[in-house]
């Protein structure tokens, strides 16, 4: 297991950042991430919680065929949705957000990078094309943050052929 960790700290809370990231040793083509924010301490009189908080998770891939690379998905209401970088950039939400699933398709390679959510977890998505780039983002919902519910965005990721 290899993770990362930080904390920011005032003087009327503390918060961590916390990444783990898991590599399956029966199949190294799968890896879970495991992104957090927990409130360490809150300030006198808050009830436990701090301010609200969002949890954006935001990875950057480098794509090797840029003209040929696009994010497919179905979303929560059935539509099935192909983004190309023509696109720019786009939020999806409610109905529109990725029903669990997204995946970024290289067609020149026939490989596809699948990032698996849990949507009770992700509020918003969105996606963001770059110069040779993409960026598949996944944000909370806005809430206050407490030692007993930290924000929480897991996900798993792997290589496969798309359908």
């Amino acid at each position: 297991m290899d993770s990362a960790a930080s904390s920011t700290c005032d003087t009327r809370k503390c918060t961590s950042r916390l990444r783990q990231i898991y590599i399956a040793k029966n199949d190294p083509k799968v890896f879970r991430i495991d992104s957090s924010i927990i409130a360490r301490k809150v300030g006198a009189g808050s009830g436990g919680f701090s301010r609200l908080v969002c949890l954006r998770v935001h990875p950057m891939f480098t794509l090797l065929h840029p003209t040929e690379s696009y994010v497919s998905f179905t979303a929560i209401d059935g539509s099935k949705h192909e983004i190309w970088p023509e696109s720019e950039e786009q939020f999806y939400e409610g109905n529109l957000l990725p029903n669990g699933e997204w995946m970024l398709i290289d067609k020149c390679l026939g490989l596809g990078l699948l990032n698996r959510f849990d949507v009770s977890q992700v509020y918003k998505c969105l996606i963001h094309w770059g110069t040779g780039t993409v960026n598949l983002e996944l944000w909370s919902e806005d809430r206050p943050d407490s030692k007993q519910s930290p924000l929480r965005v897991p996900r798993l990721k792997a290589i496969k052929q798309p359908n």
